[in-house]
């Protein structure tokens, strides 16, 4: 009985153990729709980061437009990019020194639907 009771609990001390989130990437917008004429999405996109340490850091991404930006000063967090895409893209920011990913974020392009057209349930010759 006293092995059963010591090892459900011994997970519960390893997991304590674990190191907490040392960086997170966020973006704003997170969404961009593009216009019904248009099929790309134009707008400028910030992305900011917070590291609970002092790391040099590169943000990489999948966008033609941005091949890789490295931060030289701990004291810049943020960073604006003009875009211009048809499709989702993914940023990833990671370690200077030892190219560790520490965080991820995507970009999400959502194409404009057209307005539906609105269909008449009564007859043309119906006086009600």
């Amino acid at each position: 009985m006293w092995f059963l009771f010591y090892s459900a609990f011994s997970g519960y001390a390893v997991a304590e153990e674990l190191e907490p989130l040392t960086a997170s990437l966020s973006l704003s917008p997170t969404i961009c729709i593009t216009s019904e004429d248009e099929e790309t999405c134009n707008t400028e996109v910030v992305l900011t980061w917070e590291l609970l340490q002092n790391r040099s850091i590169c943000i990489m991404s999948d966008y033609k437009g941005l091949k890789k930006w490295c931060n030289n000063s701990p004291a810049v967090n943020s960073l604006a990019i003009n875009i211009s895409a048809d499709q989702d893209i993914q940023f990833v920011m990671i370690d200077k020194d030892t190219h560790e990913t520490l965080a991820g974020v995507k970009l999400k392009v959502t194409q404009a639907s057209s307005p539906q057209v609105r269909r008449r349930y009564r007859n043309p010759w119906s006086l009600f």
